[in-house]
């Protein structure tokens, strides 16, 4: 059979997606040309890459103006519509779902069997009248085969050439995507798809089930799922993959890794499956290691040193510190332990994270950084920062290895932060209301790094970011962070408080590294504690909350609880005063 696919591509930051190239493998065998139309801009080496692999006979760039309809149109045009009546049949699809879950070649052979099929395609739509708006029952576009008996009709002819190139998407579903069925079929020719939705749409609330019943497609073997369903049925997502994995053998990875880089790379669906696994391969050890570790309190130096045993690769290691005296324990401890460092002096601002950023230069080199900090949480019993210091060994120091493979063996991988803590599962320190305050900052610091990518904060419920701000990174990761210059009168002295730049910097490092084109991972807490603890804390009624003791010691002593008093009941006071005075003056 003489086949023809045009294949329509878009992608908005101007890319091709892994998921693109498994279709157009599995797909490209079954043509005899395959024109690939793209309303992207792709650079030239993207274009060379498929021409490369063998996966296109010819290649249009085009604007995205009249959407998918014009740019089939384009790709008819190209080959000619009169050449396009030697094809037994013509295949419209796009890229907007994943695919195919199963062989392509007996769909094709079923309805080119079949004479009483002239176009079919994967599922249709009913027709609907609800008054203020009707819809005629139609194929739905993202997948259209023509069969030669239609090709060579005038109907089929006069219907692409005249084809618009409307800037308005609505006037494209309105005059094409739900017309051209009806058209077609007026005009005497017969369609049928894999899931015929008409018999069984009134046992459904909603009408298109590519997107709200994804179940229902795979049930009926219809070989693609939407992307759109994975987004606006997040809650039915981590069931979908885990029934994709079930009944086909496509690599579900395609889809969280397309779905991590197109929207936002934190859906709760997503997460589960950015734990990492056990590497294939044991790491190289032929990278450039970094490990930075700030010694604020030099007393737990010894017990870091202690954990860096688990490290079975080469490294070096950078100290930083902030004052002589520490730098001189820090010089006794090496000697003692037998370990060489580099050691900086970086001030006392900025906690861990900016010494780190201060040693650009030093780390411009390195492939991959672990970046830690001697932790402690002065203002609870020691015990409470024990127990957050030693689940973040056990998710960050002790499997480095693995970290590192898994860095090596993904180039996709490009930042590995901890699971949440135990400690933050027991108290309800993570706030929604007082997590969207660091928003405003994190937006600032966001518009400052020059990203091409966009992203509001204020409309994030939560970040996901590595809780003690232990990491392992890829450089380029983080480069638009390394390259900001921070002046000292925006990094805050201690006692710092709430929401300041450092706060910001501690959650924007997932959203910075998939602004650069990395996917990050997350190393898993065997603490197991159960999920009904954070049921019980997340519901927790503020107004039913015990008092927080708070200890000045640890906040500047008398200053800090000066400045307690002005900024918490000090405003309380102002407001209640202020009511006063305007109902003595009423």
């Amino acid at each position: 059979m003489k086949r023809l696919l045009l294949y329509v591509h878009f992608n908005k930051y101007d890319k091709i997606s892994n998921h693109v190239y498994y279709q157009l493998e599995h797909m490209h065998p079954l043509f005899s040309k395959v024109v690939f139309i793209s309303n992207s801009q792709l650079s030239q080496s993207e274009v060379d890459k498929l021409h490369e692999k063998g996966l296109i006979d010819a290649f249009i760039q085009r604007e995205n103006i009249g959407y998918d309809f014009a740019a089939w149109h384009d790709g008819m045009a190209q080959v000619g519509f009169e050449s396009l009546k030697n094809y037994d049949s013509i295949t419209c699809m796009n890229d907007t779902c994943f695919g195919p879950l199963w062989d392509m070649a007996p769909l094709y052979q079923k309805y080119e069997l079949n004479d009483n099929v002239d176009f079919w395609g994967m599922t249709n739509h009913r027709a609907i009248d609800a008054g203020h708006i009707y819809i005629d029952e139609h194929l739905q576009s993202y997948f259209m085969s023509f069969k030669n008996s239609l090709i060579v009709s005038d109907v089929f002819q006069n219907f692409w050439q005249s084809v618009e190139s409307f800037e308005d998407v609505q006037k494209v579903i309105d005059n094409y995507e739900t017309k051209y069925t009806k058209h077609f079929v007026d005009a005497g020719f017969n369609y049928e798809s894999v899931l015929n939705t008409v018999p069984i749409a009134d046992n459904f609330f909603h009408s298109n089930f590519t997107i709200h019943y994804p179940h229902v497609l795979l049930d009926n073997k219809v070989p693609f799922i939407k992307i759109k369903t994975f987004d606006l049925t997040q809650h039915l997502s981590p069931y979908l993959l885990q029934a994709i994995e079930r009944v086909s053998s496509y690599p579900t990875q395609l889809i969280l890794d397309h779905m991590s880089d197109v929207s936002l790379p934190t859906p709760p669906y997503l997460l589960d499956r950015k734990v990492i696994k056990t590497a294939a391969h044991k790491y190289s050890n032929t990278k450039k290691v970094a490990v930075h570790l700030h010694t604020f309190y030099v007393d737990l130096l010894e017990e870091f040193l202690g954990q860096f045993e688990h490290f079975h690769f080469d490294y070096d290691l950078f100290l930083t510190t902030d004052t002589e005296t520490k730098k001189a324990e820090i010089e006794a401890v090496l000697e003692k332990t037998g370990k060489t460092a580099r050691i900086f002096l970086t001030g006392n601002r900025g906690r861990d994270i900016i010494p780190m950023l201060k040693l650009k230069e030093e780390l411009s080199s390195y492939d991959y950084i672990g970046h830690f900090h001697t932790k402690k949480s002065p203002e609870y019993p020691y015990w409470v920062g024990d127990s957050w210091r030693n689940e973040l060994f056990q998710m960050l120091i002790q499997p480095a290895d693995n970290i590192l493979a898994n860095l090596e063996q993904n180039d996709n991988l490009g930042l590995i932060i901890a699971d949440i803590p135990t400690f933050f599962r027991y108290t309800k320190i993570v706030d929604p209301w007082n997590e969207n305050r660091f928003a405003e900052g994190m937006n600032e610091l966001w518009e400052r790094m020059n990203l091409s990518r966009e992203i509001d904060f204020d409309q994030i419920n939560t970040f996901i970011m590595s809780y003690g701000t232990f990491i392992w990174f890829k450089r380029d990761t983080l480069q638009p962070l390394f390259d900001l210059e921070f002046t000292d009168e925006e990094i805050p002295a201690e006692p710092i408080p709430q929401h300041t730049i450092l706060h910001s910097i501690e959650r924007i490092l997932v959203y910075l590294a998939w602004a650069n084109d990395y996917d990050y991972g997350i190393s898993k807490n065997d603490t197991y504690i159960t999920p009904f603890v954070d049921n019980t804390v997340f519901n927790i009624r503020p107004d039913t909350m015990p008092n927080t003791y708070v200890d000045f010691d640890h906040i500047g002593g008398i200053s800090g609880a000066l400045k307690y008093i002005y900024r918490g009941p000090g405003s309380a006071i102002k407001y209640i005063i202020k009511r006063m005075v305007l109902k003595f003056k009423s």
